[in-house]
């Protein structure tokens, strides 16, 4: 199932100009509307928050130049544009919209918000992909901005610029408009006599059944004008979703249609085929909604809110990680006597009968975090202070101490667990999880780490469903950079050479983790000087590439991997241990015979071998076709799922006269320029004559080295950039016999290459 990081327009009911309420939209960025007219922002940095701080961040600051304001909105699926409407009706525009409202020399600050005179008075507004919706006060809807699909409503379609004219238009043959909404290329509106409109893109049904979407062709049909949605009739309120939209009837209905993949409108989820609009059991008695990313919150008349859909990060209100959640309550809004709901991508709030509001879900600030207080990413209801700024750093973050939430979750066969994190012989960390209570599947603890390499152990037991209680054990080591893993890996091998640098990372670890793998071992080979290599080439009678002369000469022959393996992770070799590509296949499916006799291989070389025996049938036919050139092509490397190949007789010359070289990928298919086919070993027919033979090195030995380390539990975490970054430790799953103690390691921290 795929989900993208989008999210919705959500159009409450309007309000009297003179009445302002606490409101919050959200997208990638959290606005926060006060009760004073001010708008807050958070989140990840962008034109929308209204500054050019280039970080992300939980705190809320005011945004400059915007007062006595009514209403905001916010593009949720780009989450780079913003409007607000004040108290004169007047609307401000900022972000990639707010192009609109400025000239050509006021484009470097769309972070400031412009007055957008040309629309006149309004009452409410909506923001889509690249255009906008806007209710006047004669009761009908203006848009502007791209009109590709015809989401404008006027009739037409129109390729080119997002801002196809600067001046809005009157939707013709619509009147009384009580509510706009927008998402993506689509526009909905509704209409006093509680009748729903929509026009733009029909994709995920949004536009109803008779829009005539069809996921499986991928047809699309736009619809220029506003078509009415069939079977909606006294509706009251609307809502758009990423994938789906939500409807309210004067009895107290809630409507749905479009997508259902996460099981935001009923369960089963379907992927697939859109929902027509119907009534969606279990929202009875509804007095409020809002769609979602996928999605649905309901605030019901008895004061009890009810959700369902996408759960990965809580935005259903429990602390969840469900794909797909089904019809629940939120128990933690119980007795909070809660007003308005607000749902965002992947955060939701609500307001309460005092003009307090409260956040829940994601709070992670690149993705719209809104809780400067929290250690945590994932939150449970709590209530935002737009006052309270991030905790002064603690004597260790000022000595360059690196912020890390230690994470654990039970898992799906799991009814309770106790989990011990020790760090360098000290237990820093206690989490007692037990499925009875609300959240309590999910723990975490902040934890301040130096510079350096730290020895850790995970002990604890658990008890699983279908079965007793269980110990668990794991051991492994933390690697804090203070600039990132790779940049002082890559730092060190330019002051010291790179495999001084690798063998000296190695050894760090292996101080405090004896046991660490042998895949990191690190064999060397002589050197190969410039006589040698000169000698080499007159006995063959072809010059060696240029790239690999100097990179041999100044790093000699290596090999990253298990002692004895025929296929290292890294390994560079001089002319004289250089096989052809013939012989190395050849070696290479006889071999393939000792994975059915189960001979013990190093893990290395039973991943290698078992490709070869996947792609047997392709590699016989490309020795016949190429035999006579791989026994002359060479290896002169491996690293990765490549090799680094010396080709004598390319087929146009290089420039010096020097050899050809490429680095192939082993089983990638190529297109058969002879026939057209596509197939693997294509690349036997092709060369290149330069290539950045050093650089393809480092970057292999660096990715081996992580790989490797990983491999037995090593996690790697950075020295955050800002105050707000946090990194995540979580405990992973071994794998596990079923006997004896389970074993965990850390995942999570710096995500580097492997």
């Amino acid at each position: 199932m795929i989900r993208m990081f989008l999210s919705l327009v959500l159009c409450l009911p309007l309000q009297a100009l003179a009445e302002a309420s606490a409101q919050i939209v959200a997208g990638s960025q959290v606005l926060w509307l006060q009760s004073d007219g001010t708008v807050w922002a958070s989140g990840d940095a962008d034109p929308v928050r209204g500054d050019k701080d280039p970080e992300p961040r939980r705190v809320f600051r005011p945004i400059a130049g915007l007062a006595r304001i009514q209403s905001i909105a916010i593009n949720h699926n780009s989450s780079d544009s913003a409007a607000a409407v004040d108290a004169d009706g007047a609307l401000w525009l900022w972000g990639n919209i707010g192009s609109l409202a400025c000239t050509k020399e006021c484009r470097d600050e769309l972070h400031l918000p412009r007055r957008y005179g040309a629309i006149g008075r309004v009452r409410a507004v909506a923001l889509g992909e690249n255009h906008l919706l806007a209710i006047g006060l004669d009761g009908k809807v203006r848009s502007v901005g791209a009109n590709d699909v015809g989401q404008l409503g006027q009739g037409t379609m129109q390729e080119g610029a997002r801002d196809q004219s600067s001046l809005p238009r009157v939707i013709e043959g619509l009147s009384d408009i009580v509510a706009v909404a927008a998402q993506g290329d689509t526009s909905l509106i509704l209409r006093g006599d509680g009748t729903v409109w929509g026009m733009g893109s029909s994709r995920f049904g949004l536009l109803g059944r008779q829009s005539l979407w069809k996921p499986l062709d991928f047809a699309d049909p736009p619809q220029t004008r506003p078509i009415r949605l069939q079977g909606l009739e006294q509706i009251k309120a609307i809502s758009l979703g990423r994938f789906h939209a939500l409807a309210l009837d004067a009895r107290g209905q809630v409507w749905g249609w479009g997508g259902n993949e996460s099981a935001q409108l009923a369960s089963p989820a379907l992927d697939l085929y859109p929902q027509a609009p119907r009534v969606l059991q279990g929202f009875e008695g509804a007095g409020v909604i809002a769609a979602g990313d996928d999605y649905s919150l309901v605030l019901k008349r008895d004061g009890s809110v009810w959700a369902r859909g996408g759960n990965v990060y809580g935005t259903l209100g429990d602390g969840g990680d469900e794909l797909e959640g089904d019809l629940r309550r939120v128990q933690a809004l119980d007795g909070k006597a809660v007003t308005a709901l607000f749902a965002g991508d992947y955060n939701a709030f609500a307001r309460l009968a005092d003009g307090s509001m409260l956040g829940w879900g994601t709070n992670a600030a690149s993705v719209g975090g809104f809780e400067a207080g929290s250690a945590s990413d994932t939150l449970l209801p709590v209530a935002l202070d737009r006052q309270r700024q991030l905790p002064a750093p603690s004597a260790a973050v000022k000595a360059g101490a690196a912020r890390v939430v230690f994470i654990s979750e039970l898992g799906s066969d799991q009814v309770d667990e106790h989990t011990e994190l020790w760090v360098d012989g000290a237990r820093v960390a206690v989490l007692d999880l037990d499925r009875s209570s609300a959240r309590s599947h999910r723990g975490q603890v902040a934890l301040e780490l130096m510079p350096g390499v730290h020895a850790y152990e995970l002990r604890g037991s658990m008890r699983v469903v279908a079965g007793g209680a269980r110990n668990f054990v794991g051991k492994g080591a933390i690697v804090v950079s203070a600039q990132g893993v790779e940049t002082d890996f890559q730092a060190a091998a330019k002051s010291q050479g790179l495999l001084q640098a690798y063998a000296a990372a190695v050894e760090a670890v292996r101080a405090v983790l004896p046991q660490l793998d042998v895949r990191v071992q690190l064999q060397r080979g002589n050197s190969a000087d410039a006589a040698a290599l000169d000698a080499y080439e007159a006995a063959q009678g072809r010059k060696l590439p240029l790239a690999y002369r100097q990179l041999i000469g100044e790093l000699g022959a290596f090999s990253l991997g298990e002692p004895g393996s025929r296929y290292p992770s890294v390994a560079l070799y001089t002319p004289e241990q250089m096989p052809s590509v013939e012989a190395w296949v050849a070696q290479a499916m006889a071999r393939t015979s000792e994975l059915d006799g189960k001979i013990k291989l190093s893990p290395r070389d039973h991943d290698m071998l078992d490709s070869f025996r996947v792609h047997a049938d392709e590699l016989a036919t490309a020795r016949k076709r190429l035999a006579a050139e791989w026994s002359q092509e060479r290896l002169g490397a491996l690293f990765g799922e490549a090799a680094y190949l010396i080709v004598p007789r390319p087929g146009e010359p290089c420039a010096s006269g020097r050899a050809h070289q490429r680095i192939a990928d082993f089983f990638e298919p190529e297109m058969d320029e002879k026939n057209g086919d596509e197939r693997y070993f294509a690349w036997a027919d092709t060369a290149e004559c330069e290539l950045d033979l050093a650089t393809e090195i480092h970057a292999a030995v660096f990715a081996h080295y992580t790989a490797a380390l990983r491999a037995s539990g090593v996690v790697f975490v950075r020295v955050p950039r800002n105050d707000d970054e946090r990194q995540s430790l979580i405990t992973e799953r071994m794998d596990d016999s079923g006997k004896g103690d389970l074993h965990l390691r850390l995942g999570g921290g710096e995500s580097v290459a492997e």
